[in-house]
């Protein structure tokens, strides 16, 4: 990822994102920006499985990413529950409980 590219939208959910997530018991996460153009994002917590997360997406983070980082061509945000979340949980019901 393009470190300057990176750091602007680090700041962006760091000062105007993450404090609303936070208040929800939730966060967001970069996990990459293609071709210099896609931000891909990940909301973590309480957000990521929230029924308003399609709501917090379109007006709130698609929104203040796009007012401070005009070169954003596309924002994909990643809602639901992870992988590892998954796997760990399947981990904790195979065990075996006698």
């Amino acid at each position: 990822m393009p470190q300057l590219l990176e750091q602007d939208i680090q700041s962006v959910l760091d000062l105007e994102v993450r404090p609303l997530l936070h208040a929800h018991n939730g966060d967001i996460e970069l996990t990459g920006i293609d071709e210099g153009r896609i931000v891909r994002l990940r909301l973590l917590g309480a957000c990521a499985t929230c029924m308003g997360a399609e709501h917090t997406v379109s007006d709130v983070i698609v929104a203040r990413i796009r007012e401070a980082c005009p070169w954003v061509g596309e924002v994909r945000v990643e809602t639901g529950v992870s992988d590892e979340l998954l796997a760990e949980a399947l981990r904790f019901l195979k065990k075996d409980r006698r």
